[in-house]
């Protein structure tokens, strides 16, 4: 069994492991004035849009989550609308994957099924690709 935050970004539900996410806290007064930058306990941080790192338009984010996306990594900054709690899943929870595009395929590499909210939770890759922790530009 493994712990995961559920998120949502634009259409998307996500699923972080939760042994790397460090803080959830609102995005109101945290974004500072250099672009794709947020100030977090005294430290600045790669804040990266998650609608627009998987390619789709959505409203403003307004949580943040301080999110390691590797063992040895700096913590930086995931921007969603939502964060629907934690969940507790096992292997054999995860389905086959669905036919996604390449640049989201990248980051995501399981899916959870849920019949009863009629909807499906991608698990965010981790480690993550080197390029999204170590870029200002998080679509690259």
């Amino acid at each position: 069994m493994a712990i995961y935050l559920q998120v949502r970004s634009g259409p998307v539900y996500l699923m972080l492991d939760a042994l790397a996410v460090h803080e959830v806290l609102g995005l109101e007064g945290q974004i500072d004035g250099a672009q794709g930058h947020v100030e977090w306990r005294d430290d600045v941080l790669s804040a990266i849009n998650m609608a627009e790192l998987l390619g789709f338009e959505a409203p403003a984010p307004v949580m943040g989550v301080v999110y390691t996306p590797e063992d040895d990594g700096q913590p930086i900054m995931l921007m969603v609308e939502e964060v629907l709690g934690l969940k507790n899943l096992s292997a054999q929870d995860w389905s086959k994957m669905p036919r996604i595009p390449a640049d989201s395929a990248r980051y995501i590499d399981g899916v959870w099924l849920e019949p009863q909210h009629e909807r499906q939770s991608f698990r965010f890759r981790r480690p993550m690709p080197r390029a999204l922790a170590t870029t200002d530009d998080a679509s690259a």
